[in-house]
């Protein structure tokens, strides 16, 4: 074999594996932006949902469970925010320590939660322990394990309602950007049907006092 026959080898060789690697590619980006329109249509019927309901704690379940289901988490909250103890609640929980979380409350400016509820801001921690926003505390207290997290603000205009933090990606994957900009359009869409909620019960409670 003579030495152009060599290097006409090799170079086929890796053209050949640059292609393979083309064709790697192209396949996992067709697979993100199929994941990313089925999950806009899932966020559309998600809306609608959201946008019918009447009872604010159903409301919230609704909101959490198509949170988690978007972005492929097993665990979640929903947490408002009280003005007036400058408090986050923990209003909505699913995963495994539901029945313990629900109606605790952390101050607004505790971990990753507090940080996003100040800033405003979404949040991808996944590695939170070597995250300087995050915080132990809620671990610690109800004996729990936090691998992954996003944290996305619930807001309507200038006015923060809460934050939805989901935790623990399935399968031991990473959330990514694409999650946050999922959880922002939902968000902010559930934000504003709590606040048109909490408007109607106040004017109902106002013309009841009235009467």
């Amino acid at each position: 074999m003579n030495e152009s026959t060599t290097h006409l080898i090799r170079w086929l060789q890796a053209e050949n594996s640059r292609l393979q690697e083309d064709i790697k590619s192209l396949r996992e980006e067709n697979e993100g932006i199929r994941y990313y329109v089925t999950a806009l249509e899932d966020l559309h019927l998600a809306a609608q949902e959201i946008a019918s309901e009447e009872d604010l704690l159903e409301l919230l379940d609704r909101i959490l469970h198509h949170a988690m289901s978007l972005v492929m988490a097993d665990d979640g909250s929903v947490l408002l925010l009280d003005g007036e103890t400058d408090e986050l609640v923990f209003a909505v929980v699913h995963g495994d320590v539901r029945g313990e979380l629900r109606g605790h409350r952390i101050g607004a400016d505790v971990g990753i939660a507090g940080w996003v509820a100040a800033e405003r801001e979404p949040v991808i921690a996944n590695n939170p322990r070597q995250d300087w926003r995050f915080s132990p505390q809620v671990d610690d207290a109800f004996g729990f394990v936090t691998r992954s997290l996003i944290c996305v603000p619930m807001s309507v205009g200038d006015n923060l309602v809460g934050v939805i933090e989901l935790l623990n990606k399935q399968d031991g994957e990473e959330f990514s950007e694409a999650d946050v900009a999922l959880l922002l359009i939902l968000g902010n869409t559930a934000a504003t049907a709590l606040e048109t909620k909490r408007e109607r019960i106040e004017s109902e409670e106002a013309v009841a006092a009235a009467s």
